[in-house]
């Protein structure tokens, strides 16, 4: 009995053993590359980071297991796993050789390895291209194999670790190396690293599975797979989004994908700054819409793929391709490009025609093939990845020639130092349309882009077209008024659709009418005329005498479109609506003895008739409470009721009512305008079947500027807002301002004597409140709220001119020294002292400011480079290095000063001084004295 009682106890002690074995969560050593940004490396705390980190952090709380990373450099962590002092490796590409020495599983994230090329080299554009030059490499990277495979004879030089090799490249030791996706900010020389080697320019190796790796007898190999089998969709596009996207200050701002390398419309300056037509446009757009954005330059494939991946949000502007991955949309109609066929100027060859039959060149992602191959049926079209490729093939003779963008061929083939050597054909030019691209999940960002862009007048994108485009030939929107470019299947759309009908009123002046011959007339027509004549469009005209049944007709599709009308939840089940055409101006029309109305709150306790078609008829009586809404079928009927005292006011637009008014010669009726109801702007609907003539309705609405609409108002609209004047009324009127006139004249001489003397005082008293609040108390010097004004005002100037500014952040050494031994007074005249030594540094362009205490700011200006800043920042450290002799001795102090250079380090004061801030106190740490940039190189 006693030994079968020992026997259960052991065994519950093995069982409660057991149980606090499996209650203690798991810890698991994995091995990491110390400096492989942005997947996995040491960041500024010492702390491991990066896309990998955030992976398995993330499976290491989800399935409650602990995790110790061992971050290594990138040779090492391989070593580790052979040699068993990890349990995994936690990110390694795949290669066969990998798959054969460990257990490898996906973690199911796609990168790429590049070869990333010096921004001097031309004509580099594939892997072969590259073979001339030496390649720099890391060793045991999976890139050493992939070249092997990809380029055999290709020039190899190993480095150890990647900031080695990085050193090299900028030390001119290397023209190409390789690396993943993005180079790393952490890195020392990473401003000029991107300025010599941009994104652009990269060349892919080859698409990396990234995976993780355990020895092939690992027992933990079921368990992991479990656990990343586990991650979510979601998970993964957040890292990726993060890691691999691009870093913004702001969440909420768009990630605008731009393709390089295609000036005028869009590209970056060397100081990657994005210009082009089409980033003047999006910048429009962002203030149009209140977003903020952020560009990302890179070619055009890497970009569409970081929009596929939703890396990035939108891509500013792409051509119409049917090799578009179907996870993109096409979200706006943009712009359109001119395109031309460009041949050699000593070819004696025809030039393209229906009946050509020779080879040409176009781009792989030129969305108007199927246009050219139906202009020139019998033409072989080959399609070429770029420009150098399409010139050497035609100067070799491979084809007579090639189509391409105008405008951008024309600055490329400077640039190639081509120019002289080709010419452009203007008979065969097409336009090309450029499409703003979204992913399809995103289709809330795709009507809020095309709203955006829809709030934009003609007059706004000509303006900005024509500071880049100079060619009137070439122009897109300049071009609207005489023939509004249509892509071909808008065209192919129109002419299968074609006649139009259209649903107009009667009886509705000026807007719709029936004039004296019995053709329609007014606004509408006049709108529809120019939209015929701009788009080719065949309207037929349809006359109704109630609008009920026009919304009826259209809602069965007896009708296609009718304009004049407002959108309701309704109307949205069955009508397509395009972008505003005009807008109703209220008024009211009463008794010419009536009160002033002056706002519509004024309205209630008054019964108010209405056209019963005006969308504000259903919510008038929301906006003014307590007034009595009287719908009427027509505005005479309105004034009818008016006039036989039925009603208190009249409410209609200000053209409609000034014209019925003008008709009725009512003496005994007065207009007055009320600017405060809402507006319903009028649009064309057009039935839900026939979506693609918004967007053709849109770009002829769009062509009509406000001097044609002002004309056009000024013909339909006699507006005459008073209407009935009593003559004896106005002649008392004129008498009483006359007289006091006369008065106010008189005690203005008088008044104005002294008016005189308290101007001038009070502008002496507002230039010193004005200083005062701008200026330090103590030492006179700009203060930091005029310090920050000067830096926005020089950062807004060196943009235009892409010049350099430097903000020195200067902190004394010893002040607080002298401050305690001598006292506060000795403290203010030894600021005071060292306020004018610093003045005495600097150009007059220059500023010098008291930022606090015993710290000072300096903005240099206009620089040539950043290395002017410093022979600044050692004249100060020199000069503040001098005793100095003050009232009660003679001291000596010194400084610490931190520099922060624009464009390279921020773009906006606060970020500057933050940036001087932070290297004036690592130059104090550092031994004082001293001064430090915020980075070591630049270019």
């Amino acid at each position: 009995m006693i030994r079968r009682l020992w026997v259960y106890a052991g065994i519950l002690c093995c069982i409660i053993s057991s149980a606090l074995v499996t209650a203690q969560p798991q810890k698991f050593r994995v091995a990491l590359s110390n400096d492989t940004y942005p997947y996995m490396f040491i960041d500024e705390q010492g702390q491991p980071d990066g896309l990998i980190v955030d992976y398995w952090r993330a499976i290491a709380q989800e399935q409650q297991f602990e995790i110790d990373f061992v971050m290594v450099p990138w040779p090492e962590s391989v070593e580790m796993l052979n040699q068993g002092k990890v349990d995994f490796h936690g990110g390694m590409a795949y290669t066969d050789q990998r798959a054969k020495d460990y257990q490898l599983h996906s973690i199911n994230i796609t990168i790429y390895s590049n070869v990333f090329v010096h921004r001097d080299l031309l004509r580099v554009e594939k892997l072969s291209d590259i073979a001339p030059y030496v390649i720099g490499v890391v060793e045991n990277s999976s890139h050493i194999s992939t070249l092997a495979r990809e380029l055999p004879n290709a020039l190899l030089r190993s480095y150890p670790t990647v900031s080695q090799m990085y050193d090299a490249a900028l030390a001119g030791d290397l023209k190409t190396f390789t690396s993943l996706d993005r180079l790393p900010p952490r890195y020392s020389g990473y401003n000029a690293l991107v300025n010599q080697f941009p994104l652009y320019k990269k060349v892919p190796l080859q698409l990396i599975d990234l995976s993780y790796a355990l020895p092939l007898k690992s027992p933990l190999n079921s368990k992991l797979v479990q656990y990343t089998a586990a991650v979510s969709t979601n998970t993964l596009n957040q890292l990726e989004r993060k890691w691999l996207g691009f870093n913004v200050a702001n969440d909420n701002t768009l990630l605008l994908g731009l393709s390089v390398l295609n000036q005028p419309y869009m590209h970056v300056t060397s100081q990657g700054e994005a210009t082009g037509l089409l980033v003047d446009l999006w910048r429009l757009w962002s203030e149009k819409t209140g977003t903020s954005i952020a560009f990302v330059p890179d070619n055009s494939a890497d970009s569409l793929t970081s929009l596929t991946n939703k890396r990035i949000d939108a891509h500013i502007g792409f051509p119409d391709n049917t090799l578009l991955n179907p996870q993109l949309e096409k979200a706006y109609h943009l712009y359109s490009f001119s395109s031309a066929y460009y041949t050699l100027k000593n070819n004696d060859l025809p030039l393209p025609n229906a009946s050509f039959t020779g080879k040409v060149g176009i781009y792989y992602n030129s969305g108007y093939l199927p246009e050219l191959q139906q202009q020139y049926p019998d033409v072989t079209f080959i399609r070429f990845s770029s420009l150098e490729a399409m010139t050497s093939a035609t100067i070799g003779g491979e084809i007579d020639g090639f189509f391409g963008a105008e405008a951008i061929l024309d600055a490329r083939l400077n640039h190639l130092d081509l120019a002289s050597e080709f010419i452009a054909a203007p008979t065969t030019r097409l336009f090309a349309p450029l499409y703003a691209l979204t992913h399809i999940d995103n289709s809330e960002l795709a009507i809020k882009i095309k709203n955006g862009f829809n709030q934009m007048s003609l007059e706004e994108l000509a303006t900005i077209e024509k500071k880049w485009v100079s060619s009137a030939e070439q122009s897109y929107y300049a071009d609207f008024k005489n023939k509004i470019p249509l892509t071909p299947e808008e065209k192919a759309w129109l002419l299968e659709h074609s006649p139009l009908r259209v649903g107009l009123m009667r009886n509705w002046p000026p807007m719709e009418f029936v004039d004296e011959q019995g053709n329609a007339a007014g606004v509408t027509q006049e709108i529809l005329q120019i939209l015929g004549e701009r788009l080719d469009i065949e309207f037929e005209i349809m006359l109704y005498d109630n609008f009920d049944d026009i919304l009826n007709d259209l809602e069965h599709r007896k009708l296609d479109l009718v304009a004049n009308i407002s959108p309701t939840a309704e109307r949205e089940t069955f009508v397509r609506f395009t972008e505003p055409f005009w807008s109703v101006q209220w008024a009211l029309i009463s008794h010419i003895n009536s009160e002033n109305i002056t706002s519509a709150a004024e309205l209630s306790g008054n019964s108010v008739a209405i056209f019963g078609d005006y969308q504000l008829a259903s919510h008038l009586s929301d906006v003014v409470a307590d007034t009595e809404v009287i719908i009427v079928n027509q505005l005479r009927d309105g004034i009818e009721l008016l006039q036989n005292n039925r009603i208190d006011f009249v409410l209609d637009s200000v053209a409609a009512g000034s014209r019925e008014l003008k008709r009725l010669n009512a003496v005994n009726l007065r207009m007055q305008v009320i600017d405060d109801l809402p507006d319903f702007p009028s649009l064309v609907g057009v039935r839900s079947d026939y979506q693609p003539l918004v967007a053709i309705l849109n770009k002829g609405l769009r062509s009509i500027s406000e001097a044609e609409r002002a004309q056009m108002y000024q013909h339909w609209f006699d507006v005459e807002i008073t209407q009935g004047v009593d003559s004896k009324k106005v002649q008392l009127i004129i008498w009483r301002i006359a007289a006091i006139t006369v008065v106010l004249i008189t005690v203005f001489t008088i008044w104005n004597l002294f008016l005189r003397r308290e101007v001038n005082l009070r502008r002496q008293a507002e230039h010193k409140m004005r200083h005062m609040a701008t200026h330090d108390d103590l030492t006179g010097l700009p203060n930091r709220s005029l310090l920050k004004e000067r830096i926005d005002q020089a950062v807004e100037q060196h943009s235009r001119h892409n010049e350099i500014l430097a903000v020195l952040f200067i902190d004394l050494d010893g002040f607080k020294e002298v401050n305690d031994q001598y006292g506060h007074d000795a403290g203010d005249e030894l600021l005071l002292k060292l306020g004018g030594v610093l003045d005495s540094c600097i150009r007059k362009s220059d500023t010098v400011a008291r930022f606090g205490g015993d710290e000072f700011v300096v903005l240099l200006t206009a620089l040539l480079h950043p290395d002017d800043a410093a022979i600044v920042a050692e004249k100060i450290v020199f000069q503040l290095s001098q005793p100095l002799q003050l009232s009660f001795a003679q001291i000596q102090v010194g400084a610490s000063i931190g520099i922060a250079i624009y464009p390279h380090d921020a773009t906006d004061s606060s970020a500057l001084l933050k940036q001087a801030d932070k290297q004036m106190y690592l130059a104090k740490q550092q031994g004082k004295n001293g001064y430090r940039f915020t980075e070591r190189e630049f270019s």
